[in-house]
């Protein structure tokens, strides 16, 4: 036995709530559960992203800061070679200082500085910036570029006010002889013409380069040069070169304006090739890579979940078809093909409901041959029973068969009346009409429609035959003008049917003096096959019986074949 109810399908009213369990929610969470391990490795990966974005700028810095040191060593390394060059010039071996002017302001024509002759005491004898014999000033030399000259070494000088320029200037000298006298030959440049290194080598700009001397003065600037050509590093700066002689590390610029720096210092000259950049600018170049990951993201997480809710309504559509497709089971129905553009997995599953349905519907008709087979032999063994009764009764006197022929016909309307619904249940008003026979339009019934199990309904179908015989040999059927009321109600709580049998209209009632078998038949009927209570009560103007019973579980009958 099995019970088959629409209840255990969820039945094709059912709606998906709002709950976990539903197919919706958990893609929904599955796609959740997939975008957050996403989303925390995203995080980590964002996270790495930055450090190697700040790596990468930091290393660009680092190159472009070397890339201009090497720039402004090729520019020092020309004035050397100019100055070594016009060193060997044989004017000035032979002392023709005028000759050698002329010649020297020739070279220069090209150049953006000049050269400036000097005894040991510092006192110019050429000058190319100024005409030949004009009053020339005397030079004061640092003790680096004594000690450097003594030994015979060209030098590259830090930052001077030039005496005969009047303003900050670079230079380049090598020591010579002339006529048996030491000299010092210098080519002489502005410290503004290095700003064409940094032009020369594209320096963004938002970036600031500065090229700054051993004592930690700016020599020329990217940015405002003529407002701090001469200025001093700034404090951080200093304790930076102070440590290593080339890094990336913060500090502020000569603006105040919070910098990071890549540093490195020149072994040839010594001096500094500083690149900043703002602080500010920094943190907006690397975030924004970091966030357009980040955003990336952040549309994909509710795409992703918008898809999975867009997939998931195909997949509850196609499950509440399933549901559906269980329910017509339910009702005996024939499955309809699955949707060919369906999901494979829920496609094998209605077509196993669909052969089970077949199998079913198979299984249905060789129940109902069955029962119908079954309810001709009980009818021919009623039939063998009613034979032998009409022999066995003929022969004594004063036997009752056509009572119990009338019983016999009874029961087998019961068994007519569940044949039709396959011995599934009965209605309670078809069996009242079938059990009462011929007297049925004299009889009122009024209740609800209520479900007989198949052993309920045989033995309330024998209860209404022996109340509708009593009513015809002494109740209200024998008089013309009588009638009989039965009325039945259900309780929705306890699933408890009660009725009650009432004469009306019939002759005087006199209770019987002891029971007779119909009574006893009545009273075993409810209170031991249907475990309730009976009552007759037996007024003169009519009999009044009254029954209640719980209903059995209602059950759907299959056997397998």
């Amino acid at each position: 036995m099995e019970r088959l109810n629409g209840g255990v399908f969820g039945g094709p009213n059912r709606r998906s709530s709002g709950r976990i369990g539903s197919v919706r929610n958990r893609l929904v969470l599955l796609t959740v559960s997939l975008l957050v391990p996403a989303l925390l490795a995203m995080g980590f990966l964002l996270a790495g992203a930055d450090r190697e974005s700040r790596g990468q700028l930091y290393q660009q810095l680092v190159t472009t800061a070397r890339a201009l040191n090497g720039a402004v060593d090729r520019q020092a390394a020309v004035g050397i070679s100019v100055a070594e060059t016009l060193a060997t010039d044989q004017a000035l071996i032979n002392g023709d200082w005028a000759a050698f002017h002329a010649r020297a302001r020739r070279a220069m024509e090209r150049r953006s500085g000049w050269i400036v002759i000097a005894d040991a005491d510092g006192q110019q004898v050429v000058n190319t910036l100024k005409p030949w014999g004009q009053p020339l000033p005397r030079i004061k030399r640092t003790p680096e570029e004594i000690y450097a000259f003594s030994a015979g070494r060209s030098k590259v000088s830090d930052l001077l006010k030039g005496p005969a320029a009047g303003k900050p200037v670079i230079t380049v000298g090598t020591p010579i002889v002339v006529k048996g006298k030491a000299y010092v030959l210098s080519y002489v440049v502005d410290s503004a013409s290095f700003t064409s290194v940094f032009r020369q080598q594209r320096v963004p700009d938002n970036w600031v380069a500065t090229l700054l001397d051993n004592h930690r003065r700016v020599i020329a600037r990217s940015r405002l040069n003529e407002k701090f050509t001469g200025a001093l590093a700034s404090k951080d700066m200093e304790e930076n070169l102070r440590h290593s002689t080339e890094g990336v590390n913060k500090s502020r610029s000569l603006e105040g304006v919070p910098t990071m720096v890549a540093y490195t210092r020149s072994p040839q000259t010594g001096w500094t090739l500083v690149v900043a950049i703002p602080r500010a600018d920094l943190a907006a170049t690397v975030n924004r890579s970091v966030w357009l990951a980040g955003g990336v993201f952040l549309v994909l997480l509710p795409l992703g979940i918008g898809l999975s809710l867009v997939y998931s309504r195909r997949i509850n559509d196609e499950m509440r078809r399933l549901v559906l497709d269980a329910d017509a089971i339910g009702r005996g129905e024939t499955l309809s093909p699955a949707d060919p553009d369906g999901l494979e997995e829920i496609a094998a599953v209605h077509a196993a409901l669909r052969e089970a349905s077949r199998e079913l519907q198979a299984r249905e008709e060789r129940q109902g041959v069955m029962i119908n087979e079954l309810n001709h032999r009980v009818k021919n063994t009623l039939a063998t029973v009613q034979a032998l009764a009409r022999q066995s009764f003929a022969k004594v006197k004063g036997a009752p068969l056509e009572v119990f022929t009338d019983r016999l016909i009874a029961l087998s309307a019961a068994h007519d009346l569940l044949t039709r619904t396959g011995w599934r249940e009965a209605d309670m008003g078809a069996l009242v009409a079938a059990s009462v026979g011929a007297h049925v339009e004299r009889v009122d019934r009024a209740g609800p429609e209520v479900a007989l199990a198949p052993h309920t309904a045989v033995g309330l179908s024998m209860v209404f035959h022996e109340l509708a015989t009593n009513s015809v040999k002494y109740g209200a059927l024998s008089a013309p003008e009588g009638r009989v009321q039965i009325d039945w109600r259900l309780d929705p709580v306890t699933d408890t049917l009660a009725f009650t049998w009432r004469d009306v209209g019939g002759p005087t009632v006199t209770p019987p003096k002891q029971p007779g078998f119909g009574t006893r038949l009545i009273e075993s009927s409810i209170r031991r096959e249907q475990k309730g209570q009976a009552r007759f009560d037996f007024k003169p103007e009519g009999l009044v019986f009254e029954a209640s019973f719980p209903l059995p579980e209602q059950v759907r009958w299959s056997n397998k074949f």
